[in-house]
């Protein structure tokens, strides 16, 4: 087995993380190869902020609340890839959630943290992947395997589901589809001694410039397929060869000093993937031909999929909510009915989201697998994918023409022109830099390339809502009140 554990090093430190980058990836940006990612301005803050919070990892303050003692190697491994067998388990993998989402602001929607549940969702169904045969390996060891690899290393993933954009009415499941379609969605072209070659492209993969490896697999949209070369799951390396990545433009740079302070540090890249006759190791895959078995954990009660997404969520809601109400301060405005009752509602969505988070770890039960799953989250993905817009229009109203209206880093610290500030632009009982940094970080969650960027993710992220809104009504059990209406109006109504 190519994937061995021997020269494990554990959770991962910062140095470690950034010069795993150093592999020679090819990623392109703007027409030109990055010849180093860890360099380059448009994602030089991201590594380097990431590389901070690995390093957390190994603190005396949080050595302990991010990680634990391998039982096979005896290193020290990150939460984020515990196999949770006990309520305990899932308390410890909350804070550590809690961690990386508190560091980051609740900004990263592919931080480290994100993908080692979804591995882990994979491994609970190890059975069942085992289940379909192939003469060249086991999908259900696979996983298994791979799971251990990525622990024991601490590996960053990201994943890669949807097919490009090109004809959506011409997809791989769709039986009229066009000839020339096999050449765009990823697909088997031919098996080999060593493993598969696919050929094809994928989107939309957040963080693969600056990630260790890259999942590929199917989303719920894309599952039923009518051709079987269109079905598989794998993962690989970002330094595969054949395996190109697209960046789209940067929102982490800008003119000026007009100040960006999560822009600047937290954009993520999003990628498009070309695949040119990329080579999947035996080992590597863990989906071929026949999509049942992920059908099939889709279709499950238990919810693998993490604390990791939740608690960004909620610290990106208290951010927003932290943020109107120092601003409704810093402008005098916090005591208006209507500026108030806006603040209110941006708590109380905050709230329910803390209060449906507590319900999804009370409700935590063991699955037949034997690990630990946490409560149903349904509903709550279409829930932020609807608030999160609502929270960010909240914000620039309370925030008003200030959102756009503020000086630069440079304005404040020239001495000619910062009488005119201090005079005309303070705000009530604070000075101008206090003010206009503030807004600033509301410019930056509301109203930048930055921000905008944040609010269209937030809005696909769980998938297409309107979807996730069908599937939910379709499973959605309403026997018992439906009964119970229909024995009400089956006889004449009281007047």
């Amino acid at each position: 087995m190519a994937l061995k554990v021997e020269t494990a090093r554990g959770a991962m430190t910062g140095t470690r993380y950034i010069e795993s980058l150093r592999d020679g990836r090819e990623v392109w940006l703007d027409g030109d190869k990055v010849p180093d990612v860890t360099t380059h301005p448009a994602m030089t803050g991201m590594v380097h902020e990431l590389a901070r919070i690995y390093d957390l990892q190994h603190s005396e303050q949080y050595r302990d609340e991010m990680t634990f003692v391998s039982p096979e190697t005896g290193k020290r491994c990150s939460l984020s890839w515990l196999l949770p067998r006990s309520h305990e388990d899932l308390k410890r993998q909350r804070r550590n959630s809690e961690i990386w989402n508190e560091e980051s602001w609740g900004q990263l929607g592919r931080s480290p943290d994100i993908l080692a549940p979804h591995i882990i969702s994979l491994v609970a169904i190890s059975d069942a992947l085992g289940q379909v045969k192939h003469p060249k390996c086991d999908f259900g060891e696979n996983i298994i395997n791979y799971h251990r690899y990525c622990m024991e290393n601490d590996l960053f993933l990201t994943h890669a589901l949807g097919d490009p954009q090109v004809d959506r009415s011409q997809q791989p499941q769709n039986e009229t589809r066009g000839d020339g379609e096999t050449e765009v969605a990823l697909h088997v072209i031919e098996e080999t001694a060593d493993g598969v070659i696919v050929h094809g492209a994928k989107q939309l993969a957040t963080a693969a410039p600056i990630s260790n490896e890259t999942y590929v697999s199917l989303s719920a949209t894309f599952m039923r397929r009518s051709d079987p070369r269109f079905i598989l799951a794998f993962s690989i390396p970002t330094d595969t060869p054949g395996m190109k990545i697209l960046c789209r433009e940067p929102v982490s740079q800008w003119p000026g000093s007009y100040g960006h302070p999560l822009g600047a540090v937290y954009d993520e890249q999003d990628s498009m993937l070309f695949f040119d006759h990329v080579l999947v190791p035996w080992d590597r895959i863990f989906m071929l031909y026949d999509s049942a078995p992920l059908l099939q954990r889709l279709g499950s009660e238990a919810n693998f999929r993490g604390w990791s997404n939740l608690c960004r969520i909620h610290q990106r809601m208290k951010l927003m909510t932290a943020v109107a109400t120092l601003i409704a301060e810093a402008i005098g405005v916090i005591e208006y009915r209507e500026v108030s009752a806006k603040l209110g509602e941006m708590a109380m969505h905050t709230e329910m989201w803390r209060h449906a988070m507590d319900g999804v770890e009370h409700n935590a039960f063991p699955a037949d697998n034997g690990f630990m799953s946490l409560g149903s989250t349904s509903g709550m993905n279409i829930y932020f994918a609807q608030m999160s817009a609502r929270m960010v229009e909240l914000l620039r109203e309370i925030s008003g023409s200030g959102m756009i209206m503020q000086p630069s880093e440079a304005d404040l610290a020239n001495p000619e022109f910062r009488p005119y500030l201090d005079r005309y632009m303070p705000g009530r009982g604070v000075g101008v830099e206090y003010k206009s940094r503030l807004f600033r970080l509301a410019h930056d969650l509301a109203a930048s390339s930055f921000g905008m960027r944040q609010e269209i993710y937030e809005y696909w992220h769980g998938g297409d809502p309107n979807r996730n809104r069908i599937n939910l009504l379709r499973n959605y059990d309403q026997t018992d009140i439906t009964e119970r209406i229909k024995t009400l109006i089956a006889e004449p109504l009281r007047s």
